[in-house]
Formats: C-alpha cells, structure tokens, sequence
C-alpha cells in the first residue's frame, strides 16, 4: 500500500513537472502568482517556482528575482534555512534593489552569529589561543557579511530592531569606525530600494 502511494505521488509530481515544461509561461507564471503566499499550497508553489526557474530565459529579470525570493521564502518558512539561501542570493544578484532578501539573510546569519559568540565565550583563550583565534576569525567574517545584509535592509526599511542587531554586530568586533559610520552608509544604500518586485 505504501509504495503504491508513493508510486502515485511521484507519477503526479512528474505529470505536472512535464506539464509545466509544456505550458505557456505566462500561464505558468500566472498560476505561480496564485499559490505562492497561500501556505496549504507551499508544495504546488515550490513545484512552480521550481519549473520556472527551469525556464528562467522565458521570464524577465524581475520575475526571476521575484520566483527567487519567493522560493527561498517557501524554503526557510518549511525550516530549511540551508536551501533557502541561494535562492535568496540569486534574487539579491539579479535585483539588487530589494530589500527583503537581505533581510531574510542579515537575521538568518544573525542567528548564527549569536551562537558562534556563545561559543567564543567558552573558550579559554589562554589555553586555547589558536581555537579561540579561529573561532574569533569565523565571527568576525560572519558578522560583517550580516551587517552588510542588515544595513541595505535597514536603509529601505528602517526599524529599530534592526538597527540595534547592526549596532550590536559592531559593538562586539570593537569596530567603532563602523559604528560612527552607520549613517552615512544607510544614506548611500538607501538610493537603490525596490520595495516590491511588480510582475
């Protein structure tokens, strides 16, 4: 019974993967744009946005950047934050002006800065110099990457939270040139922001 099942699900899954190899793209995009912020259709939208991108020399540059996003979205909102992430670094690479990627990514990563500097904080650096160097040199890394995604998303969107989590990042590289910088890098980010990518 259960490989019947599983039979009938991958039949399925590969009639509309050929399906949507042979419809228009228009359509495609159409019916994409219908189940993508419906949460009982992540499974059709992914499908989608899959068999899109499939296509990507059929679509615009800002329904590329539009069918990334929204998959890296499906992807982290199903808690796979590992498969989200390049899809949210295409749609940053092919529509740099929006936003909402970055932010996607600066509080991704801000997770994990904050569990990287736990780590630190257990590290006797007086025992363990060279681990302690290294695990320092990973933080640093990391959070400069975040800050970088923080500080676009900030500067289309200002908040207070996200300010805070930027300043934090600095605070804790000890890195005051940046932290008395903040705003005048916020305005030059802020003259390229897409708030929405219009299909």
């Amino acid at each position: 019974m259960k490989n019947i099942l599983l039979s009938t699900f991958f039949a399925v899954l590969i009639t509309q993967f050929a399906y949507a190899q042979k419809q228009d793209i228009k359509d495609l995009y159409f019916d994409y744009l219908q189940v993508r912020m419906d949460a009982d259709e992540k499974p059709e939208a992914k499908t989608k946005a899959i068999a899109l991108l499939q296509r990507s020399s059929e679509l615009t540059k800002t329904q590329l950047g539009n069918v990334n996003y929204h998959l890296g979205r499906l992807y982290e909102e199903d808690g796979e934050i590992e498969k989200a992430v390049p899809y949210y670094e295409e749609s940053i690479k092919i529509t740099p002006g929006y936003y909402v990627p970055y932010r996607a990514l600066g509080f991704m990563y801000y997770k994990k800065c904050a569990e990287l500097g736990k780590k630190l904080i257990e590290i006797d650096k007086s025992v363990n110099g060279n681990s302690y160097k290294k695990a320092f040199d990973e933080l640093k890394a990391l959070s400069l990457k975040t800050a970088k995604y923080l500080e676009k998303s900030q500067a289309c969107d200002p908040d207070d939270e996200t300010l805070d989590m930027i300043k934090v990042l600095y605070k804790n590289l000890k890195d005051d040139k940046a932290l008395t910088t903040i705003k005048d890098r916020l305005k030059a980010l802020s003259a390229d922001c897409v708030t929405l990518l219009e299909d």
